[in-house]
């Protein structure tokens, strides 16, 4: 038996001398024992709803299975998306022998690539905008302030920026 799950009827009949276990005294008894009951009922349900938050966290499994138990709990069709996203270009050095055409018009003809190549900023390279998106199928209702408190709740502090799309 773990250590919160108390029966407090069975506990009073059994703390009750042999000598005073008459209905009458066990029914005063009881009485006595209701507002232990009515707390002891608060403490485990606030516990339930403890144990809830501490076993998600911010990753993306966990905030997607805290999503769809408190919007679509049947179907499960909510689901996290990365945001997008532009590869890095890397320059070589002369040295390395890795010649790579970036499209201007002083290399034109210098070099044997035919597909010309963007150079990003480190700027662009990062996340454009959004970190992550939420997708939410179109049939399903929901709050949208709920589930953005939920959102925020659960995400990582650094990680400002993100959509709820409905798809």
């Amino acid at each position: 038996m773990p250590i919160f799950d108390i029966d407090y009827d069975v506990l009073v009949w059994q703390l009750l001398p042999v000598r005073l276990r008459k209905p009458v005294a066990y029914a005063w008894l009881k009485c006595l024992v209701q507002p232990v009951k009515w707390l002891y009922g608060l403490f485990t349900g606030f516990r339930g709803e403890n144990l809830y938050l501490l076993a998600h966290n911010s990753q993306v499994a966990y905030l997607e299975a805290a999503l769809n138990d408190t919007f679509d709990t049947i179907l499960r069709r909510i689901y996290i998306t990365d945001g997008a996203y532009e590869d890095p270009e890397f320059l070589y050095l002369v040295p390395e022998n890795k010649p790579v055409w970036l499209g201007l018009v002083s290399e034109v003809g210098s070099t044997s690539y035919v597909n010309p190549r963007v150079l990003y900023t480190n700027a662009e390279t990062s996340l454009l905008g959004t970190a992550f998106i939420v997708v939410v199928p179109v049939g399903l209702s929901f709050d949208a302030q709920r589930m953005r408190a939920l959102i925020d709740f659960y995400r990582l502090a650094g990680r400002n920026q993100y959509e709820i799309v409905a798809i």
